[in-house]
């Protein structure tokens, strides 16, 4: 159920974050001080643009308007249910300029806040496998209700606290139902399928939890060595055309320069993330059969942060 209330029932503190459609802000709930918030404050200006405008009057644009962030809103909540989903709660705030979507704040950030230099060389492989598990469950999840992110990179991934022992997946505005048509996107960006890029404009392609995979496995080689293994996925990138050149050949010959730094594991698992043809390429939770393996070649486990998989998960 959806409650609504009123802009004055919340203390702002300061804006995170701001865009063509609106921005994020940090906040308090007045009669709640010590529960901050993350409330993001979505301009009807132009989330409900003048050409999609109803000609009916004020209370059909009001109408439309509201029902876009309800969508939003109860996309968001059926998902927060699960522990690796960000939580949307139950509050739907209306002026006349703009609504805003209240969500818990992750007090830690990104995996990637405060890293400007040492991004560059990745995040600590046991961080990155904290991660890898928290991230696998909540898409399996996601999947599981027939919903596919789109939009998977670094900055959806939240922390809870600074050493990756909690995360929580974010930001759905992207997200469509397992079936729909979805249309090429501009410009081409590294964390798209292959699929995903060969599309012309004005084709579509129909969505499967496979783009979320592929996505999934780019955000994985970012996080770990902190570049991404190529610009697109084409063939006339050189860095991607190598890795497909060494994906059926990958017991015999050796990786191109960027997949050295990882285990032979860690080849295979990428392999499977990255098959080119979407129908064969394996599901998320694949992600959970390598964990125990290390992912560098220099890895030493932190023995007291151990990663714990079901063994039932692993059967999977």
């Amino acid at each position: 159920m959806v409650t609504h209330t009123k802009e004055e029932d919340y203390q702002y503190l300061k804006t995170l974050g701001s865009g063509t459609y609106g921005k994020v802000v940090m906040a308090t709930e007045k009669k709640t001080v010590h529960n901050m918030l993350k409330l993001m404050v979505l301009f009807k200006s132009t989330t409900c643009s003048a050409k999609n405008k109803p000609s009916h009057g004020y209370e059909d644009r009001k109408i439309k308007r509201n029902n876009v962030a309800l969508k939003l809103m109860k996309k968001t909540d059926k998902l927060s249910s699960h522990e690796g989903i960000i939580s949307t709660h139950p509050i739907y705030v209306d002026s006349d300029d703009f609504y805003v979507l209240t969500q818990d704040l992750a007090p830690a950030g990104t995996p990637f806040t405060n890293r400007t230099r040492s991004y560059w060389v990745g995040i600590p492989e046991a961080m990155v496998k904290r991660c890898a598990l928290q991230l696998t469950k909540a898409l399996e999840y996601m999947h599981d209700q027939a919903l596919v992110h789109r939009d998977i990179k670094p900055d959806i991934v939240l922390l809870m606290d600074k050493d990756c022992f909690h995360v929580k997946l974010s930001d759905f505005g992207l997200t469509r139902a397992i079936g729909t048509l979805v249309p090429s996107m501009s410009p081409l960006i590294p964390f798209m399928s292959p699929e995903l890029c060969q599309l012309r404009r004005h084709e579509a392609l129909v969505l499967s939890p496979t783009i979320d995979t592929w996505a999934f496995g780019i955000l994985l080689f970012v996080s770990f060595t902190g570049c991404y293994p190529w610009e697109r996925a084409r063939e006339d990138d050189p860095l991607f055309q190598d890795f497909i050149h060494w994906q059926p050949y990958q017991s015999y010959i050796s990786p191109p320069g960027r997949w050295t730094k990882f285990s032979a594991s860690a080849q295979q698992l990428f392999h499977a993330l990255f098959t080119e043809d979407p129908t064969t390429r394996s599901p998320v939770n694949v992600v959970l059969n390598y964990l125990h393996f290390p992912w560098g070649e220099d890895y030493v486990p932190e023995h007291s942060q151990e990663i714990v998989v079901d063994n039932d998960e692993m059967d999977n």
